[in-house]
């Protein structure tokens, strides 16, 4: 999110609403450090914090943001004082626009409700319990804003429960942006994954104060920074092997993969349709851009990445690129078996629409429509066999 203060829509404070990556995977704790220094580089002011940063632990938090220029806040967490981190329960800024002098004050929660279990040596005071003797603590500011990492419907009542903020937005469990109001309150949220912007508005006049979101796509340049971090980020999986280092796990039964070419010596028209859609070159597309050594992405672009049997690197298991039959079907070494044994009917591979939407989600896919893409991969009728 984006704060501007003046007439001539400069952003003066960048704001995070919260959640890096979380876990404590390998991959999850490159990806978490050069995503604290691309809000370094772009001068974020503060990261709210959420609850996948907090199941990184204490310790790995402050690792990432103890030498960060980036502040870390929360009106209602607790961190131990153990690891040196510095977390603000409230920011208050004073900042010159034209002759006026604004002042504004930032808080920020994250909501008890949103965890399954507590976190480890963190306490979590009630968001209402905590915000209250912070306002009288801050005095008065003229703008006055809540980050609140909780789902909407919490944070709507946040800002009945405390009118004085002018802006309250949701950082959490909101796949899309929205924009309400209850009562002179302006409540928000952005969105998942940084898609979405929101640019708060504000003159000290009180006239025109309003929240745009805007989405960041095709009309906007590419930073030249921050592809550079994307760049090392990508070299660093690579340099790791973290997609040679992959957990897999056995398919119950022993079941295994048997491959593209398998499939096709049986399903021939199957087989060379499949070699004319955008799943056969799945693969292709990263080794374009260079993620094909990601493991989060190749995950989608493979076929049994995470299984034992599959996906291990194009030289070694080149059968398995790409999104191929065994992707959507299941492994098919069992119904190979009983095919040559001369049985029908095993009841292998019955796909659903919901099977497409392990990959097909709204981080990866916003587009998905289960029709229009079917069409695009769809079998064609097989002939019987005389």
């Amino acid at each position: 999110m984006f704060l501007s203060l003046n007439r001539g829509n400069q952003t003066v404070l960048p704001l995070s609403l919260g959640d890096l990556s979380g876990h404590l995977k390998r991959q999850d704790e490159i990806k978490t450090e050069t995503l604290v220094q691309a809000l370094g580089d772009m001068q974020y002011e503060l990261h709210n914090i959420g609850e996948r940063d907090l199941e990184m632990g204490p310790e790995a938090l402050s690792y990432f943001f103890l030498s960060s220029p980036v502040k870390l806040l929360s009106s209602n967490v607790v961190l131990p004082d153990t690891f040196g981190l510095t977390v603000h329960p409230y920011i208050v800024r004073e900042i010159k626009v034209g002759d006026s002098e604004v002042k504004v004050g930032i808080l920020g929660i994250l909501s008890p409700n949103v965890f399954e279990t507590a976190p480890r040596m963190v306490d979590i005071t009630p968001p209402s319990e905590a915000i209250a003797p912070l306002l009288n603590e801050m005095g008065d500011v003229d703008l006055l804003i809540l980050l609140s990492h909780a789902d909407l419907d919490e944070s709507r009542k946040l800002a009945e429960s405390f009118p004085e903020f002018q802006l309250v937005v949701s950082g959490h469990m909101a796949a899309e942006p929205s924009v309400v109001n209850v009562g002179n309150t302006i409540v928000a949220t952005c969105g998942n994954k940084g898609m979405n912007v929101g640019l708060f508005y504000y003159r000290p006049d009180g006239t025109g104060t309003r929240l745009e979101m805007v989405e960041l796509d095709d009309r906007y340049e590419e930073s030249g920074r921050m592809l550079d971090l994307l760049s090392s980020y990508q070299q660093r999986l690579r340099d790791e092997d973290l997609l040679g280092r992959v957990e897999k796990y056995p398919y119950d039964g022993g079941v295994t993969y048997a491959g593209n070419v398998i499939c096709g010596a049986c399903h021939q028209e199957i087989f060379l349709h499949w070699k004319t859609t955008g799943h056969a070159l799945a693969h292709e597309t990263l080794e374009r851009v260079a993620h094909d050594y990601d493991p989060e992405c190749v995950a989608c672009h493979v076929t049994g990445l995470q299984y034992e049997g599959g996906f291990t690197s194009r030289e070694e298991t080149p059968g398995l690129k790409g999104v191929g039959c065994e992707s959507c079907h299941g492994p098919g070494s069992v119904h190979v078996e009983v095919t040559q044994e001369g049985f029908k009917g095993d009841g292998y591979g019955r796909v659903e629409p919901s099977d497409c939407e392990a990959c097909h989600d709204l981080e990866h896919s916003s587009r998905f429509q289960y029709k229009d893409y079917w069409e695009r991969v769809v079998h064609p009728e097989e002939r019987p066999k005389g």
